[in-house]
């Protein structure tokens, strides 16, 4: 009985996943394309970029590095609470990146220490039911079952209380990795309080939410509702998007945060390739929420 600590070994529980393949093929081209022709100023470009990882493996640890310090030549890192406040309040002047992870893997902890050595603080989205599981075969279960991956550890509350020292923010991702999308209002409901209460027992006030998986089809316009009905100030997806500036006032309850994805086991030039993208391409004031949120 062994933990996945290797994104190796996650690549081979995985087996051959043509998509990925395909993905990999078409990255390769877009990133020469990018070196060739890229422009070094479009890093400059006013922004807020949310990049969110789920884990940093062994093998993941040079590359990430590697990534941060390259941001960091031409980015701020701010937190997701001043990040979410600069879009209400209008004010992107910078070039900022605002980094997240979801769903509590222990090894967040390497991750957690290179980002504090270039400045940056991350918001962990967690679900509170499996924090601190300490049963391999319980661990084993829930990464199967919710999250469709090989048993990798998990955070722990003393893990999460040393994040929280360091600076870093805590969020809910729901209370255990179920999809919203699936369920009824009272589900809903019951699932964003219970979530938030538990959290706050151990990390003091819960402000942000990010509803698992991510789609825009993993998620509903009710449920959006009720996250701010149930007390909390932000909701994130994990549909990619760059906030820029705008001149369109925007309420709280109309914002979705659009969030890239990155992986550490993807090539720099990928890496670069996503970044650039997201510069020239901004999340219009006026589509913030999904269009198939609106039959």
């Amino acid at each position: 009985m062994k933990y996945t600590t290797h994104f190796s070994e996650l690549k081979k529980f995985w087996g051959l996943r043509p998509r990925n393949e395909i993905r990999t093929l078409a990255l390769d081209a877009l990133a020469i394309k990018n070196q060739f022709f890229f422009d070094e100023t479009l890093l400059s470009i006013p922004r807020i970029q949310f990049l969110y990882f789920h884990h940093v493996f062994e093998d993941e640890v040079d590359t990430f590095e590697q990534f941060v310090a390259g941001l960091a030549k031409h980015h701020v890192f701010i937190s997701h609470t001043e990040a979410v406040e600069k879009i209400l309040n209008g004010t992107i002047d910078q070039a900022y990146i605002c980094w997240s992870s979801d769903d509590g893997f222990k090894n967040n902890i390497q991750a957690a220490k290179i980002l504090e050595r270039y400045g940056a603080k991350t918001i962990f989205y967690l679900n509170p039911n499996s924090i601190g599981i300490k049963s391999y075969d319980k661990a084993k279960d829930f990464c199967s079952t919710r999250l469709f991956m090989p048993p990798i550890e998990f955070l722990d509350w003393n893990d999460v209380e040393h994040l929280l020292k360091n600076g870093h923010e805590i969020g809910s991702h729901s209370l255990e990795h179920l999809n919203m999308g699936n369920m009824g209002v009272p589900e809903v409901t019951r699932d964003l309080m219970a979530s938030k209460e538990l959290l706050e027992e151990y990390c003091g006030t819960i402000n942000h939410f990010a509803y698992p998986f991510g789609r825009a089809a993993d998620f509903t316009k009710t449920a959006f509702d009720l996250v701010f009905k149930t007390g909390y100030t932000s909701c994130a997806s994990a549909m990619r998007g760059c906030h820029h500036p705008t001149e369109h006032k925007i309420d709280t309850t109309e914002l979705l945060i659009r969030r890239d994805q990155i992986s550490a086991n993807w090539a720099l030039t990928h890496l670069n390739y996503l970044i650039s993208r997201g510069a020239k391409k901004p999340v219009l004031a006026e589509k913030l929420l999904p269009e198939v949120w609106f039959p």
